[in-house]
């Protein structure tokens, strides 16, 4: 079932770059229809048909919503099973978090709940500010979160902060939401379209598999492995043949010279990095 079939989000696909919007009602509640369309999503990106795409952009059609939080329909159906429901969801926006590409958040509206476990567990996240507000709810209405948020939330913002942010289920801005570390960056809303787009140009021009294997080294579980991982990740992607011709590429355009180090990010986004991974 390809991309025509979602309902909740819509898809633009252009080269490396897919744009997501989620677009469904009032709220962009995650109600079954949307993790429905969220698994069919992550499937396409696995898929051949998704192969082509390096990174993924994740935003709202509804200015006032990125996310509103799990549909407590969902939440009150799981009383039968609930490590199952709450595995199921684990599961769900895990599947983002082990894309070989790189997944990018924009918030500019609310996100709560399940919607901030989704948010934690892409990789990269950017809030606009006077208009981003972030809420870890589930405290405030009688349960704790379990999809994931609080292992993320521990990771990012340290212990005291993610305490912080889950028993007081209050709101967050842009502003704070960067100083804790939840976001990677709040961006002015006169800005933030330029600043992204850059940003997914740049990381477009990475081939699929470098980008992969850049994420396996961040998933080892201590430094140990996380350097080995490292020095195999390298091995491999310099056995791939592409490298050596790049770095005559960059010496030839001015690299080690001090005017071409001065402009070292335009130089090395003039290389011709675009070629199919």
């Amino acid at each position: 079932m390809g991309l025509d079939s979602l309902t909740t989000l819509a898809v633009a696909h252009d080269g490396p770059v897919a744009r997501v919007l989620i677009d469904h009602g009032e709220l962009n509640l995650m109600d079954a229809a949307m993790m429905g369309d969220l698994w069919r999503l992550v499937n396409w990106l696995r898929s051949a048909a998704g192969s082509d795409v390096r990174v993924v952009v994740l935003q709202s059609a509804n200015p006032d919503f990125f996310i509103a939080h799990v549909d407590l329909a969902l939440l009150q159906a799981s009383a039968d099973d609930p490590e199952a429901a709450v595995g199921s969801f684990q599961d769900l926006v895990g599947a983002f978090r082990a894309l070989d590409q790189v997944t990018v958040g924009v918030v500019a509206g609310r996100v709560a709940g399940g919607g901030m476990e989704l948010l934690v567990n892409l990789d990269l996240r950017f809030a606009v500010t006077g208009r981003a507000v972030f809420n870890q709810i589930e405290t405030g209405i009688g349960v704790i979160p379990a999809g994931s948020g609080p292992q993320h939330l521990h990771r990012l913002l340290g212990r005291g902060r993610a305490l912080e942010v889950m028993l007081a289920h209050d709101d967050l801005d842009a502003e704070l939401a960067e100083r804790y570390g939840l976001v990677n960056r709040a961006l002015d809303a006169g800005g933030a379209a330029a600043f992204i787009d850059r940003l997914v140009g740049r990381i477009a021009t990475v081939p699929l598999a470098d980008i992969a294997a850049i994420k396996a080294t961040l998933a080892a579980p201590d430094i140990h492995t996380g350097l080995a991982a490292e020095r195999s990740a390298f091995a491999e992607v310099l056995g791939r043949g592409e490298a050596l011709p790049k770095m005559q590429r960059f010496l030839a355009a001015g690299g080690q010279t001090p005017a071409g180090e001065r402009r070292l990010a335009e130089l090395v986004a003039g290389l011709d990095a675009t070629e199919p991974a």
